[in-house]
């Protein structure tokens, strides 16, 4: 009897190559534009506040859920559309399900927290992110593969239990911010937003075999987040538990690819 390990299709491959116009390069050059302003904008002014101190007691928001965090899953999101399509190839269904993620947890925070400006965010990330995918040559195929995967869907239940009632709570604060600094800027929403999804990332990398590679978003996040917890004084149990789930989940992805190698096929 032979043994042999069937294929798992690469999580960021494109498919599909065709030199696309001038027409349809410019088009995309200038959705890009659009929809990565706002990201690289935040992501600069994030870091200059960091870098010189400014609201010091912010800092745990801005290194995740204001700031970096945020803006690396946001353009984490968008650059592999705008590359493909710049390429003429087609995104990977992981890059589709990564930018619908982000837009559809947010979107649904905003709906159960709509103060501090966070409709207009989201407004514009949806309608811009909307308008990189009318650009693109080709767009990514959702239809993935439904394959539970028994190592990652336990991971995945458990990077929720510990991060949705974290959201839930952050939610209920940003909907009392009713005067005040959060009243009009929405670092708790962020926070929802930012763990909401990586949740959602999580849930969708165990069960679509061609989102594998999701959860290594999930594992740069959580631990970053954890990470930064401790640092700046977040509660120490919350944050350690987080890392935890950081560390894990780099791990997770190669033990779930060696027992599938190890399993016989016919």
């Amino acid at each position: 009897m032979t043994t042999t390990t069937a294929p798992v299709p690469s999580t960021e491959a494109s498919t599909g190559a065709s030199r696309p116009s001038a027409r349809r390069r410019a088009a995309v050059a200038v959705a890009a534009f659009l929809a990565c302003a706002i990201p690289v904008t935040f992501t600069m002014t994030i870091t200059a506040m960091l870098v010189t101190g400014t609201y010091a007691d912010h800092r745990f928001h801005q290194l995740t859920g204001q700031g970096l965090v945020l803006t690396a899953l946001w353009l984490g999101a968008l650059l592999p559309l705008v590359r493909a399509g710049w390429r003429g190839r087609r995104p990977s269904t992981a890059a589709g399900y990564r930018h619908l993620a982000l837009l559809g947890t947010g979107v649904a925070a905003c709906a159960v927290a709509p103060g501090g400006g966070a409709p207009v965010l989201l407004a514009v990330a949806t309608v811009t992110g909307a308008i990189l995918w009318a650009a693109l040559p080709l767009r990514p195929r959702l239809r993935g593969t439904v394959s539970v995967d028994p190592v990652l869907l336990p991971l995945a239940l458990l990077v929720g239990a510990v991060l949705m009632p974290y959201a839930v709570d952050q939610l209920a604060l940003q909907n009392a911010a009713t005067t005040g600094y959060h009243s009009h800027n929405p670092h708790l929403y962020d926070m929802a937003w930012v763990v909401t999804t990586i949740a959602v990332l999580a849930l969708v990398g165990a069960v679509v075999r061609e989102a594998r590679g999701l959860l290594t978003w999930v594992a740069a996040g959580c631990t970053v987040i954890g990470a930064a917890g401790l640092v700046t004084g977040e509660s120490a149990i919350w944050s350690g538990a987080v890392l935890s789930l950081g560390l894990v989940s780099f791990l997770a992805p190669r033990l779930a690819r060696s027992r599938t190698a190890a399993e016989p096929t016919a």
